[in-house]
């Protein structure tokens, strides 16, 4: 029989969402070892553990997801979330730190982007005049697959920018790339199916998976990216693959042509379904303007999606994702039966933004500060750790991968270096089972070059004091 939270779920505020997520989420596995909920049992609903617990409903989905990455819950489509837990110890394997645990303004975090040069003056004048003229329907709960207005500025946008030739109608607006993978993994894999994802990979994929009932199989990646032989061998039949195209993350290898084909090969022999997650696009260098799948031949099982987080502002919570055109109107109705849509007016300031051509005037603006700042770094490391370090020579995103010239325990470092107030991350943690690299992710797009080159000091004085003799001998 399904129980009332009765006040046995709570939380203080004054946290960020994700850090009330994770605190919610460690509340409710308590209650499950401690036997108040049993195997079996449905739990109660978001909705109602949102209101126990004083946050939003957001929140409480966000934590029901890292339960199931667990595997201490399973959700059911269309019937609820049901404790999975049957007893005994859980393995208290620790998940991949992300951006959001760290203070962004820490640096080399990878959650920072480029706020010093967004244009705040011009989003404070289209907001302000938006809601002097906001229609009495943006004030609804929520507009279906995304607001008219943005879905078309979109449209245009990846025409112009990417060659993705579609109709507003095929666009569909979510708060985020996890809740994107969430609601396809819902809609097109069948339950107790399972989803090829990189592994490395960036940690949301897989609780998103998880959380929508799908079993993630980790794949592994190479120089060229996706090993599509390697998913094969795995699951030859799995119903999904997750995969980025520009810019893998967080080794920054680029999907190569014959792996696209491979890919789309492989969906169409088995009708499985691809997430083409294009979030490396904006800040690539120039000439390099690769074409995403999506834009290829025999791409009806494909789905692009991205984000406005690191080209916007993080807080904004936009994404979006380009669906097949027979997959559009049911993409629209699941969210809007779920409630998992996001705030309309500020996708109506965004399709302002867009439409005007101030997102375009921003992105170049961004993609100029964000390459001298990732030039500065790597010059930096060059002169203050190359006896320590290397750093992969990538000319896109908004971090740069740093290997060690030596065997080392790379997330033992990270800690050190989190210590003297560094937020580096350490690539080990971004594996699902034994890692088989090493080395450190170091975020630079929200540090101005000074702070880099300081930065770059202090990471090496943190090398050189854990630095053992024999590591040292490795470096001559």
């Amino acid at each position: 029989m399904r129980r009332a939270t009765n006040g046995i779920v709570s939380l203080g505020g004054g946290d960020t969402e994700l850090a009330l997520a994770r605190r919610l989420s460690q509340n409710l596995r308590d209650l499950i070892l401690a036997g108040i909920w049993v195997h079996g049992e449905k739990l109660p609903g978001t909705r109602l553990i949102a209101k126990d617990a004083g946050v939003s409903r957001w929140t409480a989905v966000m934590a029901i997801d890292l339960l199931a990455a667990e595997g201490l819950v399973e959700s059911r489509k269309r019937s609820g979330t049901y404790v999975n837990w049957t007893g005994g110890l859980v393995e208290q394997r620790a998940e991949p730190r992300v951006a959001d645990e760290v203070p962004p303004n820490m640096p080399f975090s990878l959650g920072a982007t480029a706020l010093d040069v967004f244009p705040l003056n011009i989003w404070r004048r289209i907001q302000t005049r938006s809601w002097q003229n906001i229609p009495l329907d943006a004030l609804q709960v929520g507009s279906g697959a995304g607001w008219p207005d943005l879905r078309a500025a979109i449209a245009t946008h990846l025409a112009s920018t990417r060659g993705i030739k579609c109709t507003p109608a095929r666009i569909v607006i979510v708060p985020s790339a996890h809740a994107g993978i969430l609601l396809a993994g819902e809609l097109l894999c069948p339950a107790g199916s399972s989803a090829w994802t990189e592994n490395p990979c960036y940690p949301g994929v897989r609780p998103a998976l998880t959380a929508a009932g799908v079993a993630p199989i980790a794949v592994a990646v190479d120089r060229e990216g996706m090993n599509v032989a390697d998913g094969k061998r795995q699951a030859p039949r799995a119903a999904m693959a997750v995969v980025s195209g520009s810019r893998q993350f967080p080794s920054g290898t680029q999907l190569s042509a014959t792996r696209k084909r491979a890919l789309l090969d492989w969906s169409r022999e088995t009708g499985a379904f691809i997430i083409e997650d294009d979030y490396g696009y904006e800040f690539r260098n120039e000439r390099t303007n690769v074409a995403p799948m999506v834009a290829m031949d025999d791409t009806a099982h494909v789905l692009y999606m991205n984000t406005f987080s690191t080209t916007i502002f993080p807080s904004l919570r936009l994404a979006y994702l380009v669906v097949p055109a027979e997959l559009a109107e049911r993409f629209a109705s699941a969210l809007q039966m779920s409630e998992r849509y996001t705030t309309v007016p500020n996708q109506i300031v965004l399709a302002e933004f867009i439409a005007s051509g101030h997102f375009s005037k921003h992105l170049r603006r961004s993609r100029d500060a964000v390459a001298e700042r990732r030039d500065v770094l790597r010059s930096a490391l060059a002169e203050d750790c190359a006896a320590f370090l290397q750093t992969d020579p990538v000319d896109c995103g908004m971090h740069l991968f740093a290997r060690f010239r030596y065997p080392t325990d790379d997330a033992a470092f990270a800690g050190a270096a989190r210590e003297a107030g560094l937020a580096v991350e350490p690539l080990s943690r971004f594996y699902a089972g034994e890692p088989r690299d090493a080395g450190l992710l170091l975020g630079f797009a929200g540090f101005r070059p000074e702070v880099l080159r300081e930065a770059s000091k202090r990471l090496a004085r943190v090398l050189a004091a854990r630095a053992t003799q024999r590591e040292l001998a490795w470096v001559g």
